[in-house]
């Protein structure tokens, strides 16, 4: 229950669990995408133990440093609240250990929307670029003068820097 109460500070309001937590294995992948909630935002994908397809979750996983470029497997505890905010998850999930936290190979190479909705995913700021304010891109010029009139990118992380994507080429 100290669980309970800790989420209950932590979102400003009086929520409360069910006190049956489950316990599961949980694959993260090594980038976020752009997803519709409220509003458009960057979810995780994931893949629960014998999944075949990475789904979109929406929520955050309570103690988990996220890396781009790493796929983690994670024992998570998920727990229901009953009475959610409004706007918020009625599950909690939590990481009870980090399986495994594995970098991708060099050159893996992924693909991203470059527009969500109409609003573009990527924003120029001085000579390298932001995926939706929350990753560093950089790009040659021959591509830059593209991505606007481009739908999808394809992006490989760059090497030795979790916090740098490449943009390799547009579709």
């Amino acid at each position: 229950m100290a669980h309970c109460l800790v989420l209950a500070l932590m979102a400003g309001a009086s929520l409360g669990c069910t006190g049956s937590a489950k316990t599961e294995t949980l694959t993260v992948q090594h980038y976020k995408v752009p997803c519709q909630g409220e509003s458009t935002m960057m979810c995780y994908l994931v893949k629960k133990q014998d999944q075949a397809d990475w789904e979109y979750f929406y929520d955050e996983i309570q103690g988990l440093d996220y890396e781009w470029g790493y796929v983690y497997t994670l024992e998570v505890s998920t727990e229901t609240i009953t009475n959610p905010p409004q706007d918020g998850s009625s599950i909690a999930t939590k990481v009870e250990k980090v399986l495994k936290k594995e970098k991708v190979a060099e050159g893996t190479t992924f693909e991203l929307p470059l527009t969500v909705e109409g609003a573009p995913m990527l924003t120029q700021k001085g000579q390298s670029w932001s995926y939706f304010n929350t990753i560093e891109v950089v790009s040659s010029a021959s591509l830059d003068s593209l991505i606007k009139k481009s739908s999808t990118g394809v992006f490989e992380q760059q090497a030795g820097k979790s916090n740098i994507l490449r943009l390799v080429s547009v579709k």
